[in-house]
């Protein structure tokens, strides 16, 4: 191409076109700048769909020097299964591998890139690709396409060694794409037909809000429309899974409001066995907002609680609102979300000179006995705050003792908040699907399971929800500067932008606890007055999805090290720990290591 023009004798006319493109692009041919990026569902209904077809012909290859790879429609690679060790070694160096963008426009002429520009099916071998690097291999890939709309949804290629190729390999990928779409058919109409049907039988005999959440569709009539915003549909699905336990729970709203949320698992097929969805009936309770009346001049400010967002004033508002009105409050959240010490800042606001007397059930381990008689004692007190935690660890028994002693000081006139811990728990993992840490002792608590005290609940006249901190990052500047203040010895202690925004997109499974555990970590480690991302927990920059064993923890820590020490340049990280720079990618993917500006 570059001594003038080449017949269609010499290169198949697809090729030539592709050279063509590749040129235009500017592509190196000495040199692979494939792009990374990993956000990627692997429950999409893509990967589910190509998931049993890809297991049945890696099955069929396995022991031959063949690779299967799925991409989105992009040309970015999503699932590789490698038969050969050295193809698969081969393919690490190429960068042909999850995550890497095997676009024309990175890469030059390639089976996936080539097949996503033309939309069909596509073979390139050996000295055809535009890059030298890859002209050993040779590949043919096809189109994957939405059985309904056409659009291509994904590729499913095959690459070999140049001198095994086969044509053959274009009926196989041809063959494997259609088997995908049959699948997608399949399970997207069954799945999206039990949720509709769900929604639309359900929908006369409602008189509330309807949602059917499905895993990648979202069906709402018009009161619910209007009632929820992007962020509240991030929300519902959090508890959605959490239906089957407990069907009804109260939500705080974006804009303030509190609803009632009453849910139900939709039948169907889901994966694994799991529901095709989850149809859920919201009502706006009483306690929505401020009365009219109430002058709003100024925000809310409580005593030692730092928080503007509106999720969080709006909680802090009702309990202010609760504690005038000495209604007996349930007060409950995720694990050190600061529901102590929001309780505590709305007493001191209305009554600062009352008393307060908080009975903390993780004491009684020693005896129950004088517990209880000391929370009977301050509740029989007509005066006064009294706070109730941990309710969860008593017995069945004192719970029921602790019953009558509510029962027997309903009339009392001072105000009594129980304290409940909800957390959230995905399954097989730690709060929030990442590991603890290695964050101070004790800085981050095991979870907690929902509290056994039901039977309670029917003494308590309302209920409010402290967010969690992921639903309210945006006070997060505010509370580390509170935070470092309390524990910082000289004052002076400040966090540098690129901590700040790792603690801004850090996932918080431990919420303001493990916030402060965190900054008194960096404040222990940091070598100046300025706190760096490097001077943070590693496992604060690694936002994993599940539990680390000992030996993942140690090697997620030695790369976030290597990439700290090499200024988050990727490249550089692996040579320094001796690995190719797709194992590095797959590992930061892995691990969900988070550092600064992104570098390659």
């Amino acid at each position: 191409m570059e001594g003038g023009s080449v017949s269609q004798a010499e290169v198949r006319s697809p090729i030539l076109d592709s050279w063509q493109r590749s040129r235009f692009w500017g592509v190196d041919a000495d040199r692979i700048q494939a792009p990374y990026n990993a956000d990627f569902d692997p429950h999409s209904r893509l990967a589910t769909a190509a998931g049993p077809v890809l297991d049945r012909l890696s099955d069929a290859l396995d022991g031959t020097p063949m690779c299967l790879i799925l991409t989105d429609s992009r040309g970015r690679v999503r699932d590789r299964r490698t038969g050969d060790r050295a193809l698969h070694r081969h393919l690490d160096d190429i960068c042909l591998a999850p995550g890497f963008s095997y676009a024309e426009e990175h890469v030059g002429t390639n089976g996936i890139g080539t097949a996503a520009e033309e939309g069909r099916t596509s073979h390139v071998f050996g000295s055809e690709h535009f890059s030298e690097r890859l002209q050993r291999v040779s590949c043919a890939a096809a189109p994957i396409r939405n059985p309904s709309s056409g659009r291509v949804l994904g590729l499913i290629d095959l690459t070999s060694w140049q001198h095994s190729a086969s044509p053959l390999m274009g009926a196989l990928v041809r063959e494997a794409a259609a088997d995908i779409e049959e699948r997608l058919l399949e399970i997207g109409s069954q799945r999206e037909r039990a949720a509709l049907r769900a929604f639309l039988t359900s929908r006369p005999n409602s008189r509330r809000a309807l949602v059917t959440l499905t895993d990648g569709m979202l069906l709402a009539d018009a009161a619910a429309t209007e009632m929820l915003g992007p962020a509240d549909h991030r929300r519902l699905r959090e508890i959605a899974a959490d239906l089957a336990a407990r069907p009804e729970r109260r939500l705080l709203l974006s804009d303030g409001r509190t609803v009632q949320v009453r849910g139900e698992p939709v039948a169907g097929t889901g994966r694994g066995g799991a529901p095709a969805g989850y149809l859920m009936e919201l009502r706006v309770v009483a306690e929505r907002r401020e009365p009219a009346a109430r002058p709003a001049a100024r925000p809310l400010r409580l005593p030692g609680v730092s928080g503007s967002a509106p999720v969080f004033r709006a909680a802090a508002a009702q309990l202010v609102r609760l504690c005038e009105q000495a209604r007996w409050t349930l007060v409950d959240g995720e694990a050190g979300t600061g529901k102590l010490e929001l309780v505590r800042a709305a007493h001191r606001h209305v009554n600062p000179a009352g008393a307060l007397a908080v009975h903390d059930a993780a004491g009684t381990r020693g005896g129950s006995s004088q517990w209880l008689q000391a929370v009977f004692r301050d509740l029989a007190d007509d005066h006064g705050t009294v706070v109730l935690r941990h309710l969860d660890l008593l017995s069945p028994g004192d719970l029921l003792r602790l019953d009558g002693a509510l029962r027997a000081t309903a009339g009392r006139s001072g105000w009594v908040a129980a304290l409940l811990t909800r957390d959230r728990r995905p399954a097989g993992g730690a709060p929030g699907g990442a590991d603890a840490g290695p964050y101070p002792a004790g800085e981050l608590p095991q979870a907690q399971a929902v509290p056994a005290v039901a039977a309670l609940a029917g003494r308590f006249s309302a209920e409010v929800t402290v967010p969690p901190l992921r639903h309210r990052t945006a006070d997060i500047p505010a509370l580390a500067a509170t935070l470092l203040a309390r524990h910082s010895r000289d004052g002076g202690v400040q966090l540098s932008d690129a901590a700040l925004r790792a603690l801004c997109r850090a996932p918080w499974p431990g919420n303001v606890r493990q916030l402060e555990g965190s900054l008194r970590y960096a404040a222990a480690h940091r070598p100046g007055p300025v706190i760096d991302d490097a001077d943070l927990p590693p496992a604060l920059l690694s936002h994993a999805q599940h539990p680390l064993s000992p030996w993942e923890s140690a090697e997620r820590d030695m790369i976030v090290q290597a990439l700290l020490e090499n200024g988050g340049d990727k490249s550089k990280a692996a040579r320094a720990l001796g690995i190719s720079r797709a194992t590095i990618y797959r590992k930061v993917t892995a691990y969900g290591i988070r550092l600064g500006p992104e570098q390659g």
